[in-house]
């Protein structure tokens, strides 16, 4: 994200870090009004992200989901499904530095809450999610709730076998 004059913001999606940054201040927003707190963990947000960007290692041709996120423009034919564990892994290194750049910025806030730290977005960043009207944020916001449907009621364990399933799904993309 780029500053320019009169303090206007302008987010492009060529830029890695400020779509990201847009991504994560979505689902963050997206999280709070849905009252989800025990989601606003970091690890919790990594995977929330992860899967609604890739949502089809979740979800199958056929399934309402998956014909949902078509219509929002998600394709199942990036390479990136092929090789979805080491992208999983590799996402999670980069969004340590999405979190400061947003922190820096003052788009969000940490807390600390029975030993845990948890994001908040500050006014700033929710007046920033306010003015999003792009057609990608909306199916991306879809795909958010698609993915806590399935998780909202799970506790951190069952989670991670859901991670665990869903990344080894990427089989399913080989090219023969």
């Amino acid at each position: 994200m780029r500053e320019i004059k009169r303090n206007k913001y302008i987010f492009s999606i060529y830029d890695e870090v400020t779509f990201t940054s847009a991504r994560i201040l979505n689902l963050i927003y997206k999280i709070e009004k849905d009252n989800l707190n025990r989601f606003l963990r970091f690890e919790n947000i990594n995977y929330i992200d992860f899967f609604a960007s890739h949502p089809f290692l979740v979800f199958e041709r056929g399934q309402k989901e998956y014909r949902d996120l078509r219509y929002y423009g998600f394709t199942d034919s990036s390479l990136e499904y092929i090789n979805s564990k080491y992208i999983f892994s590799n996402q999670r290194e980069k969004l340590k530095h999405v979190f400061a750049f947003l922190i820096s910025k003052d788009l969000i806030k940490l807390e600390f809450e029975k030993k845990l730290i948890i994001y908040h977005l500050t006014d700033l960043g929710s007046g920033i999610v306010l003015k999003f009207t792009n057609d990608y944020y909306k199916g991306y916001i879809k795909s958010v709730e698609y993915i806590l449907k399935i998780i909202k009621m799970a506790n951190q364990k069952e989670i991670k076998e859901y991670q665990e399933t869903w990344l080894n799904n990427s089989s399913k993309f080989a090219i023969i």
